[in-house]
């Protein structure tokens, strides 16, 4: 049996930074803007989801609407690091082989994303 849920994040659409490294580093910089983003995103994922992470997603679809436009790829990334490990346990291609993404500009203050999933439910 399939399942669906749609989950609103009230955060705008950010781009994923490219990972900096510099001398020294054993880890890539991320900006202090997208930290905090990550982290406002994933408290609201654990809000409006009560299941396990995913271990395969039929479909996924990303609805950014927000004022800065931008390459989709890149604000999927945000959405992928947010909710891995708590929508589903990874955003390789075996978990989620099938996703649609779309932009819609609106006003900064109506910027949203939605997120809408469809995986098979396992026997209960």
């Amino acid at each position: 049996m399939l399942k669906f849920k749609q989950i609103n994040l009230s955060l705008r659409p950010i781009s994923k930074p490219r990972p900096r490294s510099f001398m020294g580093q054993k880890r890539p910089y991320n900006p202090p803007q997208y930290k905090t983003w990550l982290k406002e995103a994933k408290a609201e994922l654990k809000q409006q989801w009560s299941f396990e992470p995913l271990k395969k997603v039929q479909r996924l679809d990303l609805f950014f609407r927000g004022a800065e436009m931008g390459d989709l790829d890149n604000k999927s990334g945000s959405v992928m690091d947010a909710a891995k490990n708590i929508l589903w346990i990874d955003d390789n291609v075996k978990v989620i082989p099938n996703l649609n993404l779309s932009f819609k500009k609106v006003k900064l203050k109506d910027s949203h994303i939605i997120i809408q999933i469809t995986w098979e439910a396992e026997n209960d």
